[in-house]
């Protein structure tokens, strides 16, 4: 006997989190995993014996999508056993500025003057590269916003209402050409949700930051979208999202040392 379970949620991380949350829940106290709980209590309900219960977790049952978050309960060898496969964290990009980096001349002739780049400084300075890049859309009607989510030891932000910055095909300008010539707008081009995570290193000489970027995609027809109906864009444009993670890196570091 399989039992299927499911969430009131289709975001992939959101699935994840909850899991992690619920598991350590009920964890906190002695006793059976939380997996295990969840297994006995499919026994004792249904009636079945231990070697006929399957309980089997995934976040999305639509076959024509791949499935990124799984749990597998069943018992083997004497014990409850849990297959589990997890979504991938975005691989993080080191952007290193080594000391000779991070000094600047104010006008020619004078010595060099080396800056304080603590850690507040750094992340201060990439906030504001961060506000002055996602300030303006090449889209009508997106109002880009940039989101910090406070944290005692990394930057994280994330910036909201983007198109065409990482899927750079998303309209089609012909089309959209033709429609502003009859007085109709152009508003369905996917939107783009983008978060960052900022780690500081500091080193004996300069410093690196390490940068986790994830991206997610939503529909453009609706003028505002919750943040579960944003889909991964792992899913569909992950190569788009990594050459865009190769290309801010680079900018970040020519804004930091510029």
């Amino acid at each position: 006997m399989r039992l299927y379970l499911g969430f009131h949620n289709a975001n992939t991380d959101t699935i994840a989190d909850t899991w992690r949350a619920l598991k350590a829940a009920h964890e906190a106290q002695p006793g059976p995993t939380f997996e295990e709980a969840l297994f006995f209590r499919m026994t004792t309900l249904m009636g079945l014996r231990q070697q006929a219960a399957v309980i089997e977790v995934y976040d999305t049952y639509d076959l024509s999508r791949e499935s990124l978050f799984f749990r597998g309960i069943h018992f083997r060898d004497g014990r409850v056993s849990v297959e589990e496969n997890n979504p991938k964290s975005p691989a993080p990009r080191l952007i290193n500025i080594p000391a000779a980096s991070v000094k600047s001349s104010s006008k020619a002739g004078k010595a060099q003057v080396p800056k304080a780049y603590t850690k507040e400084y750094v992340f201060d300075q990439i906030m504001q590269f961060a506000r002055q890049k996602y300030a303006k859309s090449p889209c009508e009607l997106r109002y880009p916003a940039v989101h910090p989510k406070p944290h005692e030891d990394y930057l994280r932000f994330d910036v909201s209402d983007l198109c065409r910055e990482v899927i750079k095909e998303a309209e089609n300008p012909t089309v959209c050409q033709w429609l502003r010539g009859i007085g109709y707008n152009c508003n369905w081009t996917t939107r783009e949700l983008l978060s960052f995570t900022f780690v500081f290193v500091p080193a004996a000489e300069g410093f690196s930051l390490h940068l986790t970027l994830e991206g997610r995609v939503g529909s453009g027809y609706y003028d505002s979208i919750k943040r579960s109906g944003y889909m991964d864009m792992e899913l569909d444009f992950k190569e788009e999202l990594e050459a865009y993670a190769d290309a801010i890196v680079l900018e970040i570091k020519r804004h930091l040392t510029r």
